[in-house]
């Protein structure tokens, strides 16, 4: 190679380094990746002890990469070669497969099914998270230490508590996934948790009523591009829940709503977001993602008190109808845009229930769509999510006023989260 070619490899090298660089470094810092779904990597701080570490290093490397300019471009056009038929990672195992086997109660046929981004997309229809193939005992062993611990102040306080366990996504649908991804290990964890709660904490397990449903009967409770159930999964759950809290509890009887107080629709037009779609960019045509069923009560949920604080502590819905349910001509919607999304705190005061208990609901995003037809079984229902808060602490909730019910209620995948941080300080 000539000496004036290699010159001018070298420069357009050090002009691609050094460009990207000086405009990564010139660009506004972004805080969050739409199209992945998540927070980008902050400048790590800078001190003569941090420098010294490993971590430091490790951090500024994931914040520029998390910063370099066109990164979305590059994710996008990474994920659509992903996204193309040459990825079929079941191409012969499904050519070879026997269909005559297949049953309708055993679910969809799965003849297609690639990865994209760290997601599983199934016949074009289906996303599903890779899965996670380990049990992972030291984090679900301080979880339920600090659920135990909640659990056992709450008694103290003369406070019923019951821990409710949603039916996750990816255990009910792991039928859906490639042989070569299924595990048990969802199903290992999750009954490793529920061994180490303490025996005196009433378990409302919902996946006792979902494991009478035949995969098919499965598939139509879950959203297919959103890591969340629908509204046909959570009323049942609701169901469920209320019958059994009725059952175990010594202040509460009641009955839920049943299917005959309820409009069943079904989104017919509009663009569904749903989060893995969103983090796959749209590996499922929006448009036809998701036509999921609107559930509407034949008389409206009406509260004498509702009000809503938002993550940042604002307060910008007093009015019950802007915040739950489909409003016709919205598009896109989403999971959060039906269900009224995550907030710090939601308070549904009801005379209509018949009685005038006050429950503590904390919860994770699975309890969305549920929360306004809990509150028709309580006076007062207050209701928590304390991923939303820099400080928290259940136990001065539970002290500041009484509760006569407490309710923890997460899925069953979420086992060693965030909120399981129940006394959390600032900065910490």
């Amino acid at each position: 190679m000539s000496k004036p070619v290699s010159i001018a490899y070298m420069v357009a090298f050090l002009t691609i380094i050094f460009g990207f660089a000086i405009a990564s470094s010139c660009s506004p810092h972004k805080d969050i990746s739409g199209i992945e779904n998540r927070r980008l990597s902050k400048l790590p701080d800078f001190s003569f002890a941090a420098v010294t570490t490993p971590r430091f290093f490790e951090d500024m490397n994931q914040y520029f990469n998390d910063q370099i300019v066109f990164r979305n471009e590059m994710v996008s056009m990474y994920q659509k070669q992903q996204n193309s038929r040459l990825f079929n990672s079941m191409l012969f195992e499904n050519m070879f497969r026997d269909k005559t086997q297949h049953k309708p109660e055993d679910g969809t046929l799965v003849n297609d099914s690639r990865i994209v981004s760290n997601l599983v997309l199934i016949n074009g229809k289906w996303i599903l998270p890779v899965p996670d193939n380990v049990v992972h005992i030291s984090e679900i062993d301080a979880a339920t230490a600090r659920l135990n611990d909640a659990a056992a102040f709450a008694k103290a306080q003369n406070t019923e508590t019951f821990f409710v366990f949603n039916p996750s996504r990816t255990i009910s649908l792991m039928h859906l996934y490639p042989a070569y991804l299924q595990t048990d290990a969802y199903a290992r964890s999750r009954d490793y948790f529920l061994s180490k709660l303490d025996k005196s904490i009433n378990v409302v397990d919902i996946r006792r009523e979902f494991a009478t449903f035949t995969n098919a009967q499965l598939e139509d409770l879950y959203l297919e591009t959103d890591h969340h159930w629908n509204i046909k999964g959570a009323f049942i759950a609701y169901q469920e829940t209320i019958r059994q809290i009725s059952n175990k509890s010594a202040l509460f009887k009641g009955k839920p709503m049943s299917l005959s107080d309820i409009r069943v629709t079904r989104l017919s037009d509009g663009r569904f977001d749903g989060s893995y779609n969103r983090q796959s960019n749209n590996a499922v045509d929006p448009a036809k993602a998701d036509r999921t069923m609107i559930y509407e009560p034949k008389v409206p949920f009406t509260f004498t008190h509702f009000e809503v604080i938002n993550g940042d502590g604002s307060q910008t819905i007093r009015d019950f109808r802007d915040f739950y349910g489909y409003k016709s001509g919205q598009d896109p919607v989403s999971y959060g845009t039906f269900f009224g999304g995550d907030r710090r705190k939601i308070t549904y005061e009801n005379p209509k229930a018949g009685n005038q208990l006050h429950v503590l609901l904390l919860k994770d995003s699975f309890m969305n769509p549920l929360t306004p037809y809990l509150a028709q079984s309580f006076g007062k229902l207050t209701v928590y999510d304390n991923r939303y808060y820099s400080e928290f602490s259940l136990k001065k909730i539970l002290a500041s006023e009484h509760y006569d019910i407490l309710i923890i209620a997460f899925h069953d995948d979420n086992l060693y989260s965030g909120n399981y941080t129940f006394e959390k300080k600032a900065g910490k």
